[in-house]
Protein backbone atom coordinates (compact mmCIF):
# COMPACT_ATOMS: atom_id res chain seq x y z
CA UNK A 1 0.00 0.00 0.00
CA UNK A 2 0.68 3.71 -0.80
CA UNK A 3 1.12 5.98 2.12
CA UNK A 4 -1.99 7.37 1.06
CA UNK A 5 -3.58 4.97 1.54
CA UNK A 6 -2.45 3.77 4.52
CA UNK A 7 -4.53 6.90 5.79
CA UNK A 8 -7.35 6.58 8.21
CA UNK A 9 -8.79 9.54 6.21
CA UNK A 10 -7.89 10.08 2.88
CA UNK A 11 -9.02 13.43 1.53
CA UNK A 12 -7.74 15.18 -1.71
CA UNK A 13 -5.31 17.62 -1.71
CA UNK A 14 -7.14 20.82 -2.55
CA UNK A 15 -5.35 22.51 -5.33
CA UNK A 16 -5.32 25.81 -3.68
CA UNK A 17 -2.73 25.15 -1.50
CA UNK A 18 -0.25 25.73 -4.10
CA UNK A 19 -0.98 29.52 -3.61
CA UNK A 20 -0.46 29.49 0.30
CA UNK A 21 3.60 30.33 1.67
CA UNK A 22 4.09 30.64 5.12
CA UNK A 23 7.12 32.74 5.87
CA UNK A 24 9.19 32.50 9.16
CA UNK A 25 10.81 35.68 10.43
CA UNK A 26 14.60 35.51 11.89
CA UNK A 27 13.67 31.83 13.02
CA UNK A 28 16.38 31.44 16.22
CA UNK A 29 16.76 27.90 15.91
CA UNK A 30 17.01 25.40 13.09
CA UNK A 31 14.60 22.88 14.19
CA UNK A 32 12.13 24.86 14.28
CA UNK A 33 12.38 25.46 10.44
CA UNK A 34 12.59 21.58 9.68
CA UNK A 35 9.57 21.01 11.85
CA UNK A 36 7.35 23.95 10.24
CA UNK A 37 8.67 22.61 6.89
CA UNK A 38 7.14 19.08 8.55
CA UNK A 39 3.90 20.72 9.57
CA UNK A 40 3.10 21.90 6.33
CA UNK A 41 3.95 19.35 4.26
CA UNK A 42 1.80 17.60 6.08
CA UNK A 43 -1.08 19.91 5.35
CA UNK A 44 -0.18 20.16 1.33
CA UNK A 45 1.46 23.29 1.42
CA UNK A 46 5.29 23.56 0.36
CA UNK A 47 5.84 27.08 -0.30
CA UNK A 48 8.44 28.41 2.71
CA UNK A 49 10.27 31.26 3.18
CA UNK A 50 13.00 32.37 5.64
CA UNK A 51 13.37 36.16 6.43
CA UNK A 52 17.09 36.19 7.62
CA UNK A 53 17.44 32.70 9.04
CA UNK A 54 19.88 31.73 11.43
CA UNK A 55 23.42 30.86 9.75
CA UNK A 56 24.05 27.31 8.40
CA UNK A 57 20.55 26.33 8.84
CA UNK A 58 20.55 24.56 5.52
CA UNK A 59 23.30 22.34 6.94
CA UNK A 60 21.99 21.95 9.93
CA UNK A 61 21.51 17.93 11.15
CA UNK A 62 18.83 19.47 14.14
CA UNK A 63 16.55 20.89 10.87
CA UNK A 64 16.90 17.73 8.72
CA UNK A 65 16.65 15.66 11.86
CA UNK A 66 13.11 17.77 12.96
CA UNK A 67 12.16 17.75 9.06
CA UNK A 68 12.00 13.85 8.98
CA UNK A 69 10.04 12.87 5.48
CA UNK A 70 9.80 16.73 4.97
CA UNK A 71 13.05 17.62 3.24
CA UNK A 72 11.81 18.40 0.05
CA UNK A 73 10.23 21.47 1.57
CA UNK A 74 13.07 22.13 3.73
CA UNK A 75 15.80 22.22 1.31
CA UNK A 76 13.57 24.27 -1.33
CA UNK A 77 12.97 26.80 0.84
CA UNK A 78 13.83 30.54 0.01
CA UNK A 79 15.66 33.15 1.95
CA UNK A 80 15.02 36.13 1.89
CA UNK A 81 16.52 39.87 3.78
CA UNK A 82 13.43 41.20 4.07
CA UNK A 83 9.86 41.15 4.93
CA UNK A 84 9.51 42.42 1.57
CA UNK A 85 11.19 40.36 -0.22
CA UNK A 86 9.46 37.65 1.16
CA UNK A 87 5.94 38.97 1.01
CA UNK A 88 5.65 41.71 -1.81
CA UNK A 89 4.44 39.46 -4.59
CA UNK A 90 1.03 38.37 -2.13
CA UNK A 91 -2.30 39.78 -2.16
CA UNK A 92 -3.48 38.48 1.18
CA UNK A 93 -1.23 38.40 4.46
CA UNK A 94 -1.99 36.98 7.58
CA UNK A 95 0.73 38.18 10.71
CA UNK A 96 0.30 35.65 13.68
CA UNK A 97 0.79 37.06 17.29
CA UNK A 98 0.06 34.96 20.56
CA UNK A 99 0.62 38.31 22.94
CA UNK A 100 -2.11 40.89 23.02
CA UNK A 101 -1.20 44.41 21.15
CA UNK A 102 -1.78 48.04 21.24
CA UNK A 103 -5.01 49.68 20.50
CA UNK A 104 -3.00 50.40 17.41
CA UNK A 105 -3.36 47.31 16.15
CA UNK A 106 -6.76 45.42 14.91
CA UNK A 107 -8.82 42.65 17.16
CA UNK A 108 -7.10 39.22 16.46
CA UNK A 109 -9.22 36.83 14.43
CA UNK A 110 -8.56 32.98 15.71
CA UNK A 111 -6.87 30.95 13.70
CA UNK A 112 -10.00 29.06 12.43
CA UNK A 113 -11.34 32.54 10.76
CA UNK A 114 -8.18 33.04 9.56
CA UNK A 115 -7.99 29.94 7.91
CA UNK A 116 -10.99 30.80 6.05
CA UNK A 117 -10.21 34.03 4.73
CA UNK A 118 -7.10 32.46 3.49
CA UNK A 119 -8.65 29.34 1.94
CA UNK A 120 -10.92 32.18 0.03
CA UNK A 121 -8.15 34.43 -1.00
CA UNK A 122 -5.87 31.39 -2.50
CA UNK A 123 -8.34 30.43 -4.78
CA UNK A 124 -6.83 32.85 -6.90
CA UNK A 125 -4.37 35.14 -5.44
CA UNK A 126 -1.45 34.06 -3.51
CA UNK A 127 -1.78 34.07 0.09
CA UNK A 128 1.38 34.15 3.05
CA UNK A 129 0.99 33.37 6.56
CA UNK A 130 3.72 35.39 8.30
CA UNK A 131 5.37 34.00 11.78
CA UNK A 132 7.79 35.99 14.20
CA UNK A 133 10.64 35.04 16.45
CA UNK A 134 10.63 31.99 18.93
CA UNK A 135 11.48 34.90 21.41
CA UNK A 136 9.24 37.92 20.73
CA UNK A 137 7.08 37.47 17.93
CA UNK A 138 6.31 39.98 15.12
CA UNK A 139 6.75 43.83 15.51
CA UNK A 140 3.92 45.88 15.32
CA UNK A 141 5.42 47.46 12.26
CA UNK A 142 5.19 43.95 10.54
CA UNK A 143 1.86 43.41 11.64
CA UNK A 144 0.74 46.55 10.66
CA UNK A 145 1.64 45.12 6.70
CA UNK A 146 -0.61 42.40 7.44
CA UNK A 147 -4.62 42.46 6.06
CA UNK A 148 -5.24 40.27 8.70
CA UNK A 149 -3.95 39.57 12.36
CA UNK A 150 -4.64 36.33 13.94
CA UNK A 151 -4.40 33.97 17.22
CA UNK A 152 -4.39 30.71 18.28
CA UNK A 153 -6.76 30.38 21.60
CA UNK A 154 -6.00 29.12 24.18
CA UNK A 155 -7.21 28.14 27.75
CA UNK A 156 -4.51 29.84 29.69
CA UNK A 157 -1.84 32.68 29.04
CA UNK A 158 1.42 30.45 29.36
CA UNK A 159 3.05 28.22 28.10
CA UNK A 160 2.69 29.68 24.78
CA UNK A 161 3.14 27.55 21.99
CA UNK A 162 6.17 26.88 20.52
CA UNK A 163 6.92 27.64 16.39
CA UNK A 164 6.05 24.68 14.91
CA UNK A 165 3.18 23.99 16.98
CA UNK A 166 1.88 27.17 15.85
CA UNK A 167 2.67 26.37 12.25
CA UNK A 168 1.01 23.17 12.50
CA UNK A 169 -2.55 24.63 14.11
CA UNK A 170 -2.44 27.15 11.08
CA UNK A 171 -1.84 24.61 8.56
CA UNK A 172 -4.16 22.32 9.46
CA UNK A 173 -6.95 24.60 9.52
CA UNK A 174 -6.52 26.00 6.49
CA UNK A 175 -6.61 22.84 4.73
CA UNK A 176 -9.69 22.00 6.27
CA UNK A 177 -11.10 25.32 5.11
CA UNK A 178 -9.99 24.36 2.22
CA UNK A 179 -11.91 21.35 1.30
CA UNK A 180 -15.09 21.65 -0.31
CA UNK A 181 -16.85 24.54 -1.89
CA UNK A 182 -15.01 27.74 -1.30
CA UNK A 183 -16.64 31.28 -2.15
CA UNK A 184 -13.33 33.14 -3.76
CA UNK A 185 -12.68 36.97 -3.30
CA UNK A 186 -14.89 39.16 -5.45
CA UNK A 187 -12.61 41.56 -6.14
CA UNK A 188 -8.39 41.60 -7.75
CA UNK A 189 -6.24 43.05 -4.38
CA UNK A 190 -3.23 44.16 -5.04
CA UNK A 191 0.15 42.95 -4.22
CA UNK A 192 1.68 44.07 -1.01
CA UNK A 193 4.96 45.66 -2.73
CA UNK A 194 2.47 48.14 -4.28
CA UNK A 195 0.59 48.89 -0.98
CA UNK A 196 3.90 49.77 0.23
CA UNK A 197 4.89 52.13 -2.40
CA UNK A 198 2.00 53.95 -2.07
CA UNK A 199 2.41 54.43 1.59
CA UNK A 200 5.56 55.78 0.82
CA UNK A 201 3.99 57.86 -1.62
CA UNK A 202 1.52 59.47 0.73
CA UNK A 203 4.01 60.34 3.38
CA UNK A 204 6.29 62.09 0.58
CA UNK A 205 3.19 64.35 -0.27
CA UNK A 206 2.26 64.56 3.80
CA UNK A 207 6.19 66.15 3.87
CA UNK A 208 5.72 68.16 0.97
CA UNK A 209 2.59 69.58 2.27
CA UNK A 210 4.74 70.32 5.68
CA UNK A 211 1.54 68.18 7.69
CA UNK A 212 3.20 67.94 11.54
CA UNK A 213 2.39 64.49 13.30
CA UNK A 214 1.32 64.53 16.96
CA UNK A 215 5.04 65.20 18.91
CA UNK A 216 6.83 65.00 15.63
CA UNK A 217 6.30 61.08 15.26
CA UNK A 218 6.96 59.90 11.59
CA UNK A 219 6.67 56.44 12.67
CA UNK A 220 3.31 56.80 14.40
CA UNK A 221 2.29 58.13 11.01
CA UNK A 222 3.57 55.29 8.53
CA UNK A 223 2.79 52.70 11.20
CA UNK A 224 -1.16 53.73 10.88
CA UNK A 225 -0.88 54.45 7.16
CA UNK A 226 0.61 50.91 6.38
CA UNK A 227 -2.02 49.46 9.63
CA UNK A 228 -5.50 51.25 7.26
CA UNK A 229 -3.60 50.72 3.79
CA UNK A 230 -3.65 46.51 4.56
CA UNK A 231 -6.93 46.57 6.25
CA UNK A 232 -8.54 48.27 2.67
CA UNK A 233 -7.27 45.61 0.43
CA UNK A 234 -7.23 48.26 -2.08
CA UNK A 235 -7.12 46.73 -5.86
CA UNK A 236 -3.80 47.90 -8.10
CA UNK A 237 -6.21 50.17 -10.21
CA UNK A 238 -7.47 51.92 -6.92
CA UNK A 239 -3.33 52.56 -5.65
CA UNK A 240 -2.87 53.87 -9.07
CA UNK A 241 -5.26 57.09 -8.56
CA UNK A 242 -4.17 57.57 -4.99
CA UNK A 243 -0.37 57.66 -6.26
CA UNK A 244 -1.10 60.21 -9.06
CA UNK A 245 -3.69 62.34 -6.52
CA UNK A 246 -0.60 62.00 -4.03
CA UNK A 247 1.98 63.35 -6.84
CA UNK A 248 -0.05 65.87 -7.97
CA UNK A 249 -0.54 67.46 -4.60
CA UNK A 250 2.88 66.94 -3.74
CA UNK A 251 4.09 68.75 -7.41
CA UNK A 252 1.86 71.31 -6.43
CA UNK A 253 3.27 72.04 -2.80
CA UNK A 254 7.08 71.69 -4.18
CA UNK A 255 5.72 74.47 -6.76
CA UNK A 256 4.88 76.55 -4.29
CA UNK A 257 7.34 76.75 -2.37
CA UNK A 258 9.58 77.88 -5.45
CA UNK A 259 7.10 80.53 -6.00
CA UNK A 260 6.89 79.19 -9.54
CA UNK A 261 3.31 78.00 -9.16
Amino acid sequence: MTPDQERALRVEVPPNLSNIRFALMETLEPGNIGSAARAMKGMGISDLRLINPPPGWNESAEARKFAMNSKDVLYSAQTAESLEEAIGDAHFVVGTTHRRRSRRMAEPASAREAAVEIARASQSHQAAVLFGREDFGLCNEDLARCDLIASIPMATKNPSLNLAQAAQIFAYEIFMASVGEIEPFQRKPAPHRDVQAAVRCIEEMLRAVEFRPMNGDWGAVTLALKRVMARASLETRDLEVAMKICRSVEYFANETKTGTA
